[in-house]
């Protein structure tokens, strides 16, 4: 265990000089977050939508669209952390080393995450701090994103399987899901907001039932009895959804060692 554990700390050290290096990129992120931030202030203040926003437990679209960008950006971590990795470059020589494969994933990936979870501390914070933003942390919210990233996760496990197995530069699913997510899933707007046509989709993207919850939750201060018939379908969807990524995993996985092109992109 101790040994796995230095593997994985020498991955975040590799990674975290390797990102520091460009030292004008890393300046210019930040310049770029800045900006980011301040435009994400005058859109949402300069928007007014007839819709009661309320009634997701936030008092202002303000506080709507910022709960919603926090969310978003927690539950979408794990994204590509496993389907970036397996059709990588680097992935043979990986692959072949004697160091167990969860370890390398874990490491490969823990930069990334720590890094992204401080960036979006910062961002909470600025929120919070210079916005007014009121957020409730009990055991809804927890339990709310938790599911929402397993799902994330359960969706990257059927990309990787499809990619390997396919050479394909992109899944099915993953795609629709990524070009519908800014518009219908209640992102920007409360889904009821948007045009007749594009209902139908919005009510079958998982993402729009994380949303509401977590704004009701992390902005109302609803408690987990009230979402828990909401949470208990999420949840049930995360389960079956990780079994068909698993499943869709393990026969792309079998199916290129098979044909000999594991690793190859």
């Amino acid at each position: 265990m101790r040994d796995e554990f230095k593997i994985i700390v020498e991955f975040f050290n590799v990674q975290r000089s390797v990102f520091f290096s460009y030292r004008w990129d890393v300046v210019s992120y930040f310049i770029g977050l800045l900006i980011q931030i301040m435009v994400m202030g005058i859109f949402a203040s300069l928007v007014s939508i007839n819709v009661n926003i309320a009634k997701y437990g936030t008092t202002s679209f303000l506080q709507f669209f910022l709960i919603g960008f926090i969310v978003h950006n927690l539950i979408f971590l794990p994204r590509g952390s496993l389907s970036r990795f397996i059709v990588g470059r680097s992935f043979p020589m990986l692959y072949a080393s004697p160091t167990s494969m969860l370890t390398i994933f874990l490491g490969v990936n823990a930069w990334n995450i720590v890094w992204s979870l401080l960036i979006l501390a910062l961002i909470t914070t600025t929120f919070v701090l210079f916005y007014k933003l009121t957020l409730h942390l009990n055991s809804g919210a927890i339990l709310v994103i938790l599911s929402g990233f397993v799902l994330i996760f359960a969706l990257d496990l059927f990309s990787a399987g499809f990619k390997v197995a396919t050479k394909a530069r992109q899944d099915p699913l993953n795609w629709f899901l990524n070009i519908t997510s800014q518009l219908v899933s209640g992102l920007y707007f409360p889904p009821e907001a948007l045009p007749w046509w594009l209902q139908p989709i919005s009510k079958i993207h998982p993402e729009r039932y994380i949303l509401e919850m977590a704004r009701l939750t992390m902005g109302g201060g609803y408690s987990l009895s009230q979402i828990y018939p909401s949470l208990i379908n999420l949840t049930i969807t995360t389960l079956a959804m990780l079994l068909i990524g698993y499943i869709t995993f393990k026969w792309g996985v079998k199916k290129a060692m098979q044909l000999g092109t594991l690793g190859h992109v």
